[in-house]
């Protein structure tokens, strides 16, 4: 820098520095004053303990990313979530930029103020109190429909289910019991008890089981006419 004349030209911000720079190329990054940015890619359909894997693949300790999602955070996104429960459906899928300072809070706030948007501009909480749901219950069964569908049938999917909800059937979705069997670290048993089981326990389950993406969302608004009561979901 004193070589150069730079030393008082160096740019107050957060940068990334790679091994393979050499001295004179890090002055030039500190002095042209362009703060770094990267992306962070949330799927949907994807649960918390992948978005949390996420996080930390992208140089956030455990530490940090725990308590960012144990922090408590205000929307209109979170206007009837049960206070016990936590973030599993609220991070919506997508790819984001942000600064490379920013704090794993910044980024959960700015995915809940899109999320919000998305509902807000679909009309999301009316159209799933038409149909009986509140929000919080809308994003539970768009999960389920996320996790079970191989594309383009979301609304098909809704109908089934809305059906079955419709005559005191159980939802007798599989992904809902393996959901909570990967969670709480048991053996995948159709026959788990647990209330997440939609094979034993009719209902909804408790919350979400992973982020929906805004196809199943739009499904669980506006399911497709029909009265099947099955559909078949796999490979073959």
């Amino acid at each position: 820098t004193r070589l150069t004349g730079t030393q008082n030209k160096l740019q107050a911000g957060t940068y990334r520095l790679s091994p393979a720079e050499s001295v004179p190329q890090i002055v030039e990054h500190l002095t042209n004053g362009n703060v770094d940015t990267f992306d962070i890619t949330f799927l949907p359909g994807a649960t918390l303990a992948e978005n949390r894997t996420v996080l930390i693949e992208n140089g956030y300790t455990e530490a940090e990313v725990d308590a960012a999602l144990a922090a408590d955070y205000t929307s209109p996104l979170f206007a009837d979530k049960p206070a016990a429960s936590d973030l599993e459906g609220y991070i919506l899928g997508d790819t984001y930029r942000f600064g490379t300072g920013a704090t794993v809070e910044q980024i959960l706030e700015y995915t809940f103020q899109t999320y919000a948007a998305v509902i807000e501009t679909n009309g999301f909480v009316e159209k799933f109190k038409a149909q009986g749901l509140t929000l919080f219950e809308g994003i539970t069964l768009a999960s389920i429909i996320q996790r079970e569908s191989g594309g383009d049938d979301e609304a098909q999917i809704a109908q089934v289910f809305y059906s079955r909800l419709a005559q005191d059937m159980v939802l007798g979705s599989d992904v809902t019991y393996q959901y909570i069997a990967d969670k709480t670290g048991v053996p995948r048993d159709t026959n788990l008890d647990s209330p997440y089981n939609t094979r034993r326990y009719p209902g909804l389950p408790p919350g979400p089981i992973a982020t929906p993406g805004i196809a199943a969302l739009k499904a669980v608004a506006d399911p497709a006419e029909g009265d099947f009561l099955y559909f078949l979901s796999g490979d073959d």
